[in-house]
């Protein structure tokens, strides 16, 4: 009963969403463009851009549609007026360019722009101003496209966001006129499209950074250019390390990839894969190589790479100091955004105790929902700047998320509290099992109970395997961990309970 209310106070909430916004119809021929979509894309967050053959402009306006045609630099213009709520809604279908008929431009192409129109709003100071909406109303992508009248089924679409650009590519009603600018510079090949999961968080990412540098490599030597499509924050984690293609940031949704699976631009769109639903199992890097087309998988990088930022001078300093007073140096993580993968603070809080009283200086690497008292804190540290702070450890402890995946890239010898899924298996013991192992590259030593609850590792279980890696009675293996090696149990010790 409570989901059907849920669901019905949703339902609610789009048609407010749907019935309060305007929606706008913008046409204009092909030589402008790149004016009106570089005008649109500063003026609203919410828009999508379609090439068709003239459209029925009457069908639109029955769809509640306002029309603004721009036909010459004086029709930009007026639609900038109008964006600013200069120029009102009866003027412009006043506006003779606005009428023209489907029949009679039936074979030009043009682009229509679809957006809904941002609010003029009254705001509280010296006076009135435009304001465009932000937050989820401003990118709710499923309604913009879903206002488009059924009869027109986008052969393009485009979304902007703080002017980053995502092709989206329906199929079009007609695929004969379904225009093909991947031949529009004569002798180039269409570029290939990789698309990363939504699942995807940045440990894959980590996993993932060779092989794409390895594919965008191997593409440019073949002269394919390669773009990259990622939601907002791994389109900015890979674009610090990646070069050679280019990145987009993408909206999270499912319709990202049947948009861009079904696209005419690129020569290929490879959608990497996430979960296997049966046995065997396969490890996510192994899953990606095979989609990047690699037939075995990738070879591992060297243990210090210099792509990555350099240790800020305040942590670096912090840990020279560490060192000339004998400490060793332990980096955590005990929080995600998934409750059920971190650690109680109870147990995180005895674990740093126990380091205290050892003589071993723990260190913070991402933010804690409590203070971090008892160890350093790093956790002010860019994503990307984690790398260089990894490196310079004797050791990692913390839950299967980034810095685990960072100190296996780096060979960093690390421990993986396990909660949620086990390292053969996600998601056990639900509907979603998914038979992939997300462990981390190599030097991993796995804690993981068997009943999925991450509560069950104690803390002094924790310790003492952390203590039997630094005094050397534990060795992390250094070579890559198979599938093999996984489902063997190498590396790997099951938690019975508290």
């Amino acid at each position: 009963m409570a989901d059907e209310a849920f669901r019905q106070q949703v339902k609610n909430r789009r048609d407010y969403l749907r019935s309060s916004r305007g929606k706008i119809l913008v046409w204009t021929a092909a030589e402008r463009e790149e004016d009106v979509m570089r005008l649109l894309s500063e003026k609203t967050l919410d828009l999508a851009a379609i090439r068709l053959r003239m459209p029925d402009l009457a069908l639109f306006r029955a769809g509640g549609f306002t029309v603004l045609p721009v036909s010459d630099r004086n029709g930009l213009e007026a639609l900038a007026r109008y964006l600013q709520g200069e120029r009102g809604r009866a003027e412009i279908e006043s506006d003779p360019g606005a009428n023209l008929s489907a029949a009679k431009d039936s074979g030009r192409m043009v682009t229509a722009f679809v957006f809904h129109e941002p609010r003029t709003e009254s705001v509280t100071g010296n006076g009135t101003g435009t304001r465009i909406e932000t937050g989820s109303e401003a990118a709710d992508y499923a309604h913009l496209i879903g206002d488009i009248p059924k009869p027109y089924e986008p052969a393009e679409l485009y979304v902007y966001r703080e002017r980053f650009c995502f092709p989206f590519y329906f199929r079009a009603a007609e695929p004969a006129e379904k225009p093909d600018v991947g031949i529009a510079v004569r002798g180039r090949p269409k570029p290939k499209a990789v698309i990363a999961d939504w699942f995807l968080g940045y440990g894959d990412g980590v996993i993932l950074l060779p092989l794409l540098r390895k594919f965008i490599d191997r593409e440019a030597r073949l002269g394919h250019e390669v773009h990259l499509i990622a939601k907002e924050k791994l389109a900015s984690f890979f674009g610090t390390f990646l070069q050679g293609c280019r990145i987009y940031r993408s909206p999270e949704s499912p319709a990202v990839y049947e948009a861009v699976l079904r696209s005419s631009l690129y020569r290929k769109a490879i959608l990497l894969p996430v979960s296997v639903s049966s046995p065997p199992m396969r490890h996510i890097s192994g899953l990606f190589g095979a989609a990047l087309g690699f037939k075995r998988p990738y070879a591992l990088p060297e243990p210090v790479p210099a792509f990555y930022p350099p240790l800020p001078a305040e942590q670096a300093e912090e840990l020279a100091v560490l060192r000339a007073a004998g400490c060793k140096v332990v980096g955590i993580q005990f929080q995600t955004g998934d409750a059920k993968r971190s650690w109680p603070e109870a147990r995180a809080r005895e674990f740093i105790t126990l380091c205290r009283e050892r003589g071993l200086a723990p260190v913070n690497l991402t933010p804690l929902p409590y203070p971090a008292e008892g160890c350093g804190d790093w956790s002010m540290l860019p994503v990307e700047g984690l790398f260089a702070a990894i490196e310079g450890l004797d050791a990692v402890v913390g839950i299967d998320s980034v810095c685990g995946h960072m100190a296996g890239f780096l060979g960093v010898p690390h421990i993986t509290l396990w909660g949620r899924s086990f390292p053969h298996l996600q998601f056990p013991y639900t509907s979603d099992e998914s038979h992939v192992s997300f462990r981390t590259l190599r030097a991993n030593y796995s804690l993981v109970p068997q009943s999925a609850d991450i509560a069950d590792i104690p803390a002094e279980l924790a310790f003492a395997r952390l203590t039997d890696i630094l005094e050397g009675r534990l060795s992390p293996r250094k070579e890559l961990h198979t599938a093999e090696d996984t489902l063997k149990g190498q590396g790997i010790e099951w938690v019975s309970g508290r």
